[in-house]
């Protein structure tokens, strides 16, 4: 009975010191609006992905397995791309200069678009 107890107690321990940590770590992300530019004629449910940015790193979460993925990144001044993917299981990118982005995200004839900022790090701690 004791040892169901304590592993219990450190199950929970463990469990609540990694939920905090995680949420210290996407503190500063920062969704990226998307919204659906074209969209396919049939009659289907429309799975939206999610979006963010933290720092120079974009991150994008499917909500199910998408067989077929094209993601595009451009620079909103010059429309050039900064990274392109047609890789299954792409869920992360880095953009490396600060400025405006643009992202299109193609998933069969859908097209999910949005925009964010890079902004410049600043290298003195608090």
């Amino acid at each position: 009975m004791k040892a169901r107890f304590l592993l219990f107690l450190l199950f929970a321990i463990l469990l609540q010191v990694n939920t905090s940590s995680f949420a210290r770590e996407m503190k500063t992300a920062r969704r990226i609006e998307l919204r659906v530019k074209a969209q396919a004629q049939h009659r289907s449910i429309l799975i939206s992905p999610v979006a963010s940015v933290e720092g120079s790193l974009v991150s994008i979460d499917f909500l199910s397995v998408i067989p077929s993925v094209t993601i595009t990144v451009k620079d909103a001044e010059t429309d050039k791309v900064v990274y392109s993917s047609t890789e299954l299981n792409v869920n992360d990118c880095t953009v490396e200069n600060p400025g405006k982005y643009t992202i299109d995200i193609y998933i069969g004839e859908n097209i999910f678009s949005g925009s964010f900022f890079i902004e410049e790090e600043s290298n003195y701690q608090i």
